[in-house]
């Protein structure tokens, strides 16, 4: 899709707005031309001879004819046959001003002219057509042809068709005019929208991601301002629009880890703060292990932790507990609802997040879990912000990445994915969060990364360490 095309696809009203202007303006514009009504009358030439004149003198007659024509046409706007009129007429104009609405044409190769009158006034266009007509006549016959021969050969104007007082106006003509305002006002619109497009450097829909980036959309979660106050979906509103989203985007990650060498650890990271990472991957948790899939997801954002607020647990103790040697796995693994859901928290915040995530211990972490469960699932820090999000995708089969419409700039995005290839992590799908929808009340839902840790949740219940061997 070229740039210029995803530009109207995407600011398409823009185009539309310039469409309607433009034949606004043209139905406007040709209310104020006052209308112009045309007469026109036909006159016959002939360079004649009596009835004896032979076949070849009438040919070169009418040749003869066809030349004066060319002559006649001038002649007909000079003042030699418009004063005349004038003085027929009584009019108070000029005969340089009258010109202007007289107009002569001949077809090539023909005898016949067409002499045409414009007129504000219909019936006095064709009362003026009747009149250059006339004066024309005598002026060819009486003046200009004088010394004509006894033979005949003098020229002859005879009018075959009277002017008639028209009913339709030529000017102004606006059917014509509100074509041609609609394609400038489309073609300023196009220009605008694709401005508009080059200027606004944020990414806007899945069509954006799919085309620019080359990326699978696995889902599209859509804006709700109210998410933030609920942001499990799949436990606040489970027959929703939004919680339907979730479900959708579960199967489309089942349809890829299906496939030969299909990806069962699974990192979900973004480009930037507050674009939905860490509740999408909660939610999408949810709809595994509802599924059926042993699903197990971790926080691995050593840095700014919500996962386990989000999933309204205690997260004090976990993965960097455990990373350290100072828990053990069954210790800080907590059971969430009732359909098998394992969640392993951040933990206490370290000092040095980037060495624990890119240690032989984290490592060897996923590699134990992937064979406990079918799905692993990883929260990362944002791709921006530090480098923890590409030391994960060492040791996972597939890292997702979510895209803000709206929200993030394409910049960014295109860092991120650089970033991750870069490592050699395996980029096979995008979520697109915060989209439009025109679904009103149970329109999906916006999904927050937080800046700070949301407050924990009240009497949340604290995981039993178990006591070593």
């Amino acid at each position: 899709m070229t740039p210029l095309f995803r530009a109207l696809l995407s600011r398409w009203y823009i185009v539309v707005a310039g469409i309607l202007l433009g034949c606004v303006a043209a139905m406007a514009l040709s209310a104020t031309v006052t209308p112009q009504y045309r007469a026109t009358t036909k006159l016959w030439v002939s360079v004649g001879g009596d009835a004896e004149t032979s076949a070849l003198e009438l040919a070169q007659g009418s040749n003869a004819a066809q030349q004066r024509i060319r002559s006649y046409l001038d002649l007909v706007s000079q003042p030699i046959v418009l004063d005349p009129v004038i003085e027929e007429l009584g009019l108070s104009t000029s005969a340089g001003a009258l010109a202007g609405a007289v107009s002569a044409t001949s077809p090539t190769g023909s005898v016949v002219m067409e002499i045409s009158v414009t007129s504000p006034d219909p019936r006095r266009a064709a009362a003026l057509a009747e009149a250059v007509a006339r004066s024309f006549t005598q002026v060819v016959e009486q003046r200009l042809d004088a010394n004509a021969d006894a033979a005949g050969t003098g020229v002859g104007v005879t009018e075959t068709s009277p002017p008639t007082v028209p009913t339709t106006p030529v000017e102004p003509r606006t059917t014509a005019n509100v074509t041609l305002g609609a394609l400038i006002g489309g073609a300023v619109g196009a220009l605008a929208a694709f401005l508009w497009w080059s200027l606004d450097t944020k990414v806007r829909g899945r069509e954006e991601v799919q085309s620019l980036w080359d990326l699978a959309v696995l889902g599209e979660i859509g804006f709700d301002q109210e998410a933030t106050k609920r942001p499990l979906i799949l436990r606040d509103e489970r027959a929703s629009v939004r919680a339907e989203a979730f479900r959708s985007l579960r199967t489309n990650v089942q349809f890829l880890s299906s496939r030969p060498q299909g990806a069962r650890t699974v990192a979900i990271t973004s480009s930037r703060p507050a674009e939905g990472k860490t509740t999408t991957i909660a939610n999408l948790a949810v709809a595994l292990a509802e599924g059926g899939q042993r699903t197990v997801v971790i926080d691995s954002d050593l840095r700014r932790p919500n996962l386990a607020n989000v999933m309204g647990v205690e997260g004090s103790v976990g993965l960097s507990d455990l990373l350290i040697g100072r828990a053990e796995l069954e210790d800080v693994l907590q059971p969430w609802g009732t359909s098998g859901l394992q969640l392993l928290p951040a933990g206490t915040i370290p000092p040095n997040p980037s060495e624990l995530l890119g240690s032989p211990a984290f490592a060897a972490l996923i590699e134990s879990v992937s064979e406990e469960f079918d799905y692993v699932l990883v929260d990362t820090p944002p791709l921006g912000s530090v480098s923890d999000a590409a030391l994960v995708s060492a040791s996972v089969q597939n890292m997702l990445l979510v895209v803000a419409s709206g929200r993030v700039r394409r910049a960014d995005v295109s860092a991120s994915i650089e970033s991750l290839r870069t490592v050699g992590a395996a980029v096979q799908g995008a979520v697109v969060t915060m989209t439009r929808s025109r679904a009103g009340k149970d329109r999906y839902a916006e999904y927050a990364y937080s800046a700070q840790p949301v407050a924990r949740s009240v009497g949340a219940r604290m995981p039993k360490r178990r006591r070593a061997a």
